[in-house]
């Protein structure tokens, strides 16, 4: 069953020199108990569409068109009021800097105690138990006395378990992840996947996770979607993506994985294209190893192609 269904989704960020089209006609769903996983180069639209779900788009910055429909509303019609009761009760989000959001001079488990306040009118004194208990499930040393130690008292890693605790502490059915393992090194970025990986189990919910990191998209991840200046080029189940790549953007990221052992590390030649003003017909076509002639006069559908969404040329017209 669907939990959420993502519809033609086009959020632009209306700038003097032009309009940025960060997210353009962009269309998923993610089902109950479910992993999706978003991958593509910095610009690709992945932290706007992140942002977007929870209706955090900021000016210049405005959902045009489309529909965000979770648990059968459509999110993009709700008034504000309405959406700060879904935000951390039924979506929660894990951000990918957690000082930018821990406030520096709060004390931690205060700040997971809010959590409670907003929702459940719980005064903070009174679910500090609560917080003790969520900061020993995401494995946060000394959890008694660190919920009332501030931001700048905690490592990196330690951070980072208190936004996952924040994000987990009503159950939400819908947990964003956007790049939350980034600013870690490798051995704790594997115990904050592992974290995650139980978080899911221990709540049956569905996750969004957004990293750079095929690799470990590849590990935790049941479908990937992988995206490029602002579109979507492939979509489907992780393991025949990874296992053979239609698009030539997703088998370009793919074999950097592979390869990165080796002598000689591939590369996408050129740059991302301008968001403001993108190539005519494919976005991809001026970096294509594989571009035809139709492929710059003429955008892609995305299509089914064994089972799975690809927007490129190579394949026609859908069967």
């Amino acid at each position: 069953m669907k939990i959420l269904e993502v519809r033609n989704l086009k959020v632009y960020y209306f700038l003097h020199r032009g309009i940025v089209k960060a997210v353009d006609g962009v269309s998923f769903s993610v089902e109950e108990g479910e992993i999706l996983g978003i991958a593509g180069e910095s610009g690709s639209g992945k932290s706007t569409l992140a942002h977007s779900i929870l209706r955090l788009i900021k000016p210049p910055g405005e959902i045009v068109e489309g529909e965000i429909i979770f648990q059968g509303k459509d999110l993009t019609k709700l008034s504000e009021d309405e959406m700060r009761e879904i935000r951390g009760r039924d979506i929660s989000m894990v951000f990918q800097d957690p000082n930018t959001y821990l406030n520096p001079i709060m004390k931690v488990g205060l700040q997971v105690a809010e959590v409670y306040e907003a929702h459940q009118n719980a005064k903070i004194e009174t679910v500090l138990d609560k917080v003790v208990n969520l900061f020993k499930k995401v494995k946060i040393t000394d959890p008694e006395k660190r919920i009332y130690s501030y931001p700048h008292e905690l490592s990196g890693g330690m951070k980072q378990r208190a936004l996952i605790s924040m994000a987990v502490a009503l159950k939400p059915k819908l947990i964003i992840l956007d790049e939350p393992t980034s600013a870690l090194d490798v051995t704790i970025q594997l115990e904050i996947v592992n974290l995650l990986k139980e978080m899911k189990e221990e709540l049956n919910a569905s996750m969004i996770f957004i990293s750079h990191d095929l690799e470990l998209l590849s590990e935790i991840t049941d479908k990937l979607m992988i995206m490029y200046a602002g579109k979507v080029v492939e979509y489907g189940s992780t393991k025949e993506v990874f296992n053979n790549p239609k698009h030539p953007y997703t088998e370009a990221l793919i074999n950097s994985i592979k390869y990165i052992r080796k002598d000689t590390l591939p590369t996408i030649e050129g740059e991302p294209p301008s968001l403001i003003n993108p190539p005519n017909g494919c976005r991809f076509h001026p970096r294509c190893p594989k571009k035809f002639d139709i492929c710059d006069k003429t955008e892609p559908s995305l299509i089914t192609i064994d089972g799975r969404k690809v927007s490129c040329h190579l394949y026609g017209e859908e069967e």
